[in-house]
């Protein structure tokens, strides 16, 4: 049975859901007049941790493992799963063996061919203690996930096998309605065992990284740039447009702003918040703001003092934080204020609201202060704190927009201290921190990506938050396949530890972006702001439609 979105069909019978071929590609339009030089020149942010596909968990990682790895499946340029490695898959009338056929013609980058094995090899590396991935709990979805995950028994009991070199068969430990959406993520890609074992984590170097997605690196040194060229082994090949794709590591909007507008980039990481207003009126339709499932907090570690068994303190400093003064007067580019951890719009799910959300200020700011001083706090003994952030100009003020509320309102002295991205993820999960900026951009469209960050065995649980009731109410939810009960059970579970005060949510993000006008294909409408360079083409400069 074709269908244009995923849906899980049992009967009494056995049950097959088969995606046929879905030639997804950059659909050029014939009145289109491509660029002889089809060169696409991004910026990324900061520097890049990783290019190993299991261990990448940021953003920038992201964007490079979706140019240079292909799953199972993939979201196409609005969010919607498609076929990807695999072009059918059929799932049991219990919904707990997904059996994937994949394509006989998909290559790695060196010729070879993409087998079943690959994909085995590559989602065991994930699931491996030894790896040490910290996306290594998305496999606790798969049969045994949870005991591999915990070193209780070998990676090769894991729910996944080679039935054959074209046929994976994939193993829950019990129904879940957001599998499909969670195999979108490059962390699920194959990898070529034979070039692993010769290089070692060398493997993932230019001149030796196999990759099996559109693009193959060339180059990448740090401080400079990472370039890719199109795969010719890619199984799509004939489909892909854009030749040679150069991503920059430049953590200035200014700088990136500037690199734009002189023509050295077709499309930006991000746009500052300064002068969001003043490129939109210069520059129109090329300043992309569109709606994101990320969400904005600052995580306290809820295992150090001053905060760990002091729900006082945490509600007070939740309560002197203005979200609409941030996103009016501070972000302005079309946040939404919230108090939650998750996005606006984020499938199943209604966002958290605090019962104090719509008093006045002055009443809040009342209420706060007398909780810091039942917390121990007053004009005369103040809150010292250090808040931790990366190094961004945005987020820069962000962090003093928060600690000026927090010293205005209570007295608190705050201290700043930034640091280098890769650095500072580092210090970020080992927890040595008192207050962390924080962020979350959803690996997939459901509520349980962002639930699963106050989980207190999750290993990017980063405000420490540890709570047996929420995990056991989150499991309750997670284990539920009714709909409507899950949905429930998830609202009751993080509205049980929202009003633990474990962070200080803010606001859901949206993705900015300056693109240029010849990029073809860029929507702007995928809600995870995974941008494949793949489904882009560059329009030659002369023959854009002005507007």
């Amino acid at each position: 049975m074709v269908v244009s979105k995923n849906k899980l069909i049992s009967s009494s019978i056995l049950a097959a859901l088969l995606f046929s071929s879905y030639s997804y590609a950059a659909d050029v339009p014939k009145n289109v007049v491509l660029a002889k030089k089809q060169i696409f020149n991004k910026g990324n942010g900061a520097e890049l941790p990783t290019l190993d596909p299991q261990k990448v968990e940021d953003k920038q990682g992201n964007n490079i493992a979706i140019d240079l790895f292909e799953g199972l499946v993939r979201d196409d340029n609005e969010g919607i799963v498609r076929p990807a490695g695999a072009h059918k898959w059929e799932i049991t009338p219990d919904g707990l063996t997904y059996t994937f056929h994949l394509r006989k013609n998909a290559k790695w980058s060196n010729g070879d061919t993409v087998t079943a094995h690959d994909y085995v090899y590559g989602i065991q590396r994930l699931s491996d203690p030894k790896v040490a991935s910290t996306y290594a709990f998305l496999t606790i979805a798969l049969k045994n996930g949870e005991e591999v995950n915990e070193g209780r028994i070998p990676v090769s009991s894991l729910g996944v096998k080679a039935l054959d070199d074209y046929t994976l068969q994939i193993q829950l430990a019990r129904k879940n309605p957001a599998i499909l959406d969670t195999l979108v993520m490059r962390n699920f890609s194959p990898i070529n065992k034979k070039v692993m074992e010769k290089y070692g984590e060398q493997y993932f170097q230019p001149g030796k990284l196999v990759t099996n997605g559109a693009y193959m690196l060339t180059y990448w040194r740090v401080g400079d740039k990472l370039t890719m060229v199109k795969n010719p082994h890619y199984w799509n090949a004939n489909k892909t447009v854009i030749e040679e794709v150069n991503y920059f590591p430049i953590q200035n909007v200014n700088t990136e702003e500037q690199m734009y507008l002189s023509g050295q980039l077709d499309m930006t990481n991000d746009i500052s918040t300064d002068q969001f207003d003043k490129l939109k009126k210069k520059l129109g339709s090329e300043v992309r703001s569109d709606a994101f499932l990320a969400s904005y907090f600052f995580s306290f570690n809820n295992q150090v003092e001053p905060f760990k068994d002091n729900l006082k303190l945490r509600e007070a400093l939740n309560l002197v934080i203005d979200r609409n003064v941030i996103t009016q007067k501070v972000t302005r580019r079309g946040e939404i204020s919230s108090n939650d951890i998750a996005a606006q719009g984020v499938k199943n799910y209604n966002l958290n609201v605090y019962s104090w959300s719509n008093l006045s200020m002055q009443e809040r700011i009342k209420t706060a202060k007398k909780l810091y001083a039942e917390a121990g706090y007053s004009e005369k003994n103040p809150l010292t704190l250090k808040i931790l952030y990366s190094t961004n100009e945005n987020f820069k003020k962000l962090v003093l927009t928060v600690a000026s509320m927090w010293k205005d309102h209570l007295g608190v002295k705050v201290e700043l201290e930034n640091q280098e991205w890769k650095v500072f993820l580092k210090t970020r999960q080992k927890g040595d921190f008192q207050v962390a900026f924080d962020r979350w951009n959803a690996d997939y469209n459901d509520i349980n990506t962002f639930a699963d960050l106050l989980r207190s065995d999750n290993i990017q649980n980063n405000a420490k938050y540890r709570s047996e009731i929420f995990d056991k109410m989150l499991k309750k939810a997670d284990y539920e396949m009714n709909v409507e009960k899950r949905k429930k059970y998830f609202e009751e579970a993080l509205s049980y530890a929202m009003n633990e005060y474990p962070i200080v949510p803010l606001y859901t993000a949206v993705s900015v972006h300056l693109v240029k006008k010849y990029v073809g294909g860029y929507t702007g409408k995928n809600p995870l702001d995974n941008t494949s360079s793949f489904d882009l083409y560059m329009i030659e400069p002369s023959k854009v439609l002005k507007n």
